[in-house]
């Protein structure tokens, strides 16, 4: 198995944990801002660690603070904004909206960079596009039920 299906697999299972460890947070009545704070905090010891292991430099380049420092205020935004979502809706749904949300930063990418998309790439974007309709069809039926 080639190594980027292994970091895929290894990142989807994360996300599998960290889908977990939210609904169990929101069902022990845990606010949605300290569990982000830890989050990232923990995540940052983490990585840390992993920096000094690898025998990395501490030193950060600007570049990489121009580029961590929105991206960070971005994955904070996101992940608190998903803990405060599954308190109200339901938790499906905010995990099929972060996971198709990367279909835009794909379009942008594919527009901006012009990259090349084969056949199959194209089916995966068509497939994300689909399950965005189908949910937003799912949503307004719902509504209209208990309406």
């Amino acid at each position: 198995m080639s190594p980027a299906i292994l970091f895929a697999f290894g990142a989807m299972a994360a996300y599998v944990v960290l889908g977990l460890l939210h609904k169990k947070a929101d069902r022990a009545g845990c606010r949605p801002t300290q569990i982000n704070l830890l989050l990232f905090g923990f995540s940052a010891i983490f990585s840390l660690l992993l920096l000094i292991k690898r025998g990395e430099s501490l030193v950060v380049p600007g570049n990489v603070w121009a580029i961590a420092a929105p991206s960070g205020a971005c994955a904070a935004t996101a992940i608190l904004l998903f803990q405060i979502g599954v308190r109200v809706g339901k938790i499906a749904t905010s995990w099929l909206i972060i996971n198709l949300s990367g279909a835009i930063p794909i379009l942008i990418s594919l527009v901006l960079y012009k990259e090349k998309v084969g056949v199959k790439q194209f089916v995966a974007l068509a497939a994300m596009f689909a399950a965005l309709i189908l949910l937003w069809l799912e949503r307004k039926q719902s509504e209209k039920v208990i309406s």
